[in-house]
């Protein structure tokens, strides 16, 4: 009597986010089985897009003809005065020689214009961005923070007030004993410059004080505060505004008694630090952080002045613990507090940047993150209800915001404000086979209209970023992309308030090209290698319990893809258990005659944000799982391979029917002592 055929449905649908399809997500994590797929918004598994040179020409030096790595891409957005908006892409270019440029491009990267050049000291240094109101701050922990304004590149420096001058006005006053003056320069915005040199003191007998100075010649500058002491203090008190730039002297008669109940001087001061690695912004003033000198400290500047530090003003990210440690990165306005992120600690200030007798209500404090971060680079924020596995593939969920990043020691965390847990677990061999000695070239990219986050990392031997990882936070799955040769990487957003993802080629001498990413039929002209490798599957029984030990004769697999081009795709089965090389024992090729329905434009949804589907064809095809032999493959349980290699074609997996046999009374053989 012959056995009877069961059949196993699977779905490419990956369930509820509480859910996670038993086959979709060993499949998908697999470190090596699995390749350049992705997790569509319906639950597909899908064979990514490409990416295509943006710019037609490469980029080369300003001042000679050597190609160029892309090491950093920005987006800058200027606010201007009708409402409008100016967008461009800033681009840093090194040609791992003499020559570390600024450019920028108004059309997402297809044309450039030169900005600057930093010098041959700024070679293989990495950039750090950051905007404020409408001015892009760039460091790279070399030389002095450098602002761009849309139009001009210029210092990042403190631009100091007039100084005062004092003088005695034999007229009768109210001012009796030694006096001195200071002057801030205000602009139409509020924004105040340091203060000036104060006048030297003036002794006044029941007189008045004639203050003078040089106008400013700052175009901003609407007006100025004058600030004045007491006739036997040296606190400054505020005494009048004079609204109009050009004035340069004013005549003092203010008692001491009318202003000693006025606001007093705020000292500004301090341009930001030469060879900051660091700037964010947060609580309505730059942050700037770390030197070669103060490796753990951060500057914050004065409120809505972002080139002004205070003085005496920073924060140093120190405790016992702490000797060696290095800040690598900075990220603002995470739950209210600035994220201090080190190699081997990460920290956190929380306060408003009031003001409390003579000191900032700034508090600092260690979290209770057991590692700190790789880069700054790596760093992402993720909204709230992320799905991931824990380290024992338990699916978990978080409650709320929180910032992602890549560790020095080889794994991927999320930190909630306080604690840190490891999210990798499914990529850990992947992970473990990057070169961590190049650590800092690490960067993120966050595609949010897939939900997921890639890491480019420099693969095993290579000094730049060659392979990248992938977390699909939507639905807690892990890829592997293995050809993603990119230094840089940006999401921008278009005129059309569309989401652009764009890539900076990685190496020099052949380098020069922006890509758009995840866009085309190839990788810059070259085939699309992709790979959907199943977890071994063993049937089930009538409650859908797998069943391990028992032995099947698997009849075939039934298999309902999507797919647009005319390439190819070659479906592949190996014995249960088998490693993800091992060689196919039965093989089929799923070409056009195949094809059970046309698309129409109609079949799929493309809510995803790619248009894979709008033309797509519906193929269905019924492997056979017979051996050159002429047998079924029998097994406890089998794997199965689909893949192709091409350009032009693209397809989804809908679905698959496994047809076995159970053979009652042949188990696997357990070695003595169990499994």
């Amino acid at each position: 009597m012959g056995y009877p055929i069961q059949k196993q449905a699977f779905t490419a649908f990956l369930g509820t986010q509480e859910g996670i399809h038993s086959v979709i997500l060993p499949s998908i994590y697999s470190s090596s089985g699995s390749k350049n797929l992705y997790i569509d918004k319906f639950g597909r598994a899908r064979k990514i897009l490409g990416y295509a040179k943006k710019n037609s020409s490469a980029i080369t030096t300003n001042t000679g003809s050597s190609a160029t790595m892309v090491r950093h891409l920005q987006a800058y957005r200027k606010t201007n005065t009708d409402g409008t908006f100016t967008r461009q892409l800033i681009g840093v270019f090194d040609d791992g020689d003499n020559e570390w440029e600024v450019w920028y491009s108004t059309n997402n990267g297809e044309t450039w214009t030169f900005i600057e050049d930093m010098g041959s000291s700024s070679v293989d240094a990495i950039p750090d961005m950051a905007q404020f109101n409408n001015d892009l701050f760039i460091v790279n922990g070399v030389v002095a923070p450098r602002v761009w304004n849309s139009s001009s590149i210029a210092s990042a420096v403190s631009t100091k007030s007039p100084d005062a001058g004092g003088a005695v006005n034999t007229a009768v006053g109210q001012l009796t004993g030694t006096y001195s003056w200071k002057l801030v320069s205000v602009e139409a915005d509020a924004t105040r410059h340091p203060a000036g040199a104060k006048s030297s003191g003036i002794q006044l007998q029941a007189e008045q004080g004639n203050v003078s100075w040089t106008a400013d010649t700052d175009s901003d500058v609407k007006g100025y505060e004058l600030y004045r002491t007491t006739g036997t203090g040296a606190v400054f008190y505020f005494v009048t505004y004079i609204d109009v730039r050009t004035t340069n002297a004013y005549t003092d008669n203010a008692s001491d008694l009318s202003i000693v109940t006025n606001r007093t001087l705020q000292e500004h001061g301090d341009s930001p630090p030469t060879g900051a690695y660091l700037c964010e912004p947060h609580k309505q003033r730059m942050w700037w952080g770390r030197t070669n000198t103060n490796p753990r400290r951060v500057f914050p500047s004065d409120p809505d002045d972002a080139d002004s530090i205070p003085l005496d003003g920073y924060i140093d990210f120190t405790d016992a613990e702490s000797i060696g440690d290095v800040l690598v990165g900075l990220t603002g306005n995470f739950e209210g507090m600035l994220v201090g992120f080190l190699e081997r600690s990460i920290w956190t200030v929380s306060g408003s940047g009031q003001i409390i007798g003579d000191v900032v209500d700034w508090t600092r404090r260690r979290s209770n993150a057991q590692i700190g971060c790789v880069s700054g680079r790596s760093v992402v924020r993720i909204p709230g209800g992320a799905s991931y596995s824990d380290e024992e593939g338990r699916p978990q969920k978080t409650g709320q915001a929180t910032l992602a990043y890549v560790t020095p020691i080889g794994d991927i965390r999320i930190f909630d404000g306080d604690n840190d847990i490891i999210i990798s677990q499914p990529v850990k061999d992947t992970l473990g086979a990057f070169n961590y000695a190049h650590r800092t070239k690490i960067h993120a990219l966050h595609d949010t209209s897939r939900s997921h986050i890639v890491w480019f990392f420099p693969g095993s031997g290579e000094t730049e970023p060659t392979e990248a990882v992938v977390w699909n936070y939507r639905w807690g799955v892990w890829y592997h992309w293995p050809t993603m040769p990119f230094a840089s990487a940006v999401s921008i957003e278009t005129s059309s308030d569309a989401q652009l993802l764009l890539t900076g080629q990685a190496a020099v001498g052949t380098g020069g090209y922006a890509y758009t990413f995840f866009s085309g039929a190839g990788f810059d002209g070259s085939n699309i290698n992709a790979q959907w490798m199943t977890k071994t599957l063993y049937g089930v029984d009538g409650n859908g319990t797998e069943v391990f030990e028992t032995k099947k004769r698997y009849r075939w697999v039934d298999v309902l893809m999507l797919l647009t081009g005319g390439d190819d795709i070659t479906i592949e089965a190996v014995a249960g258990g088998a490693a993800d090389t091992k060689a196919a024992e039965v093989t089929k090729t799923i070409s056009a005659e195949d094809v059970v329905r046309t698309g129409d434009g109609g079949l799929i949804l493309t809510a995803d944000g790619d248009s894979v589907a709008i033309d797509a064809d519906l193929l269905q095809s019924i492997v056979m799982l017979k051996k050159s032999d002429g047998n079924y493959m029998t097994d406890t349980g089998v794997r199965l391979r689909i893949s192709d290699n091409s350009q032009g074609s693209s397809w989804a997996l809908e679905g698959m029917t496994l047809a076995y046999q159970s053979l009652p009374g042949h188990k696997r053989r357990l070695p003595i002592g169990g499994a």
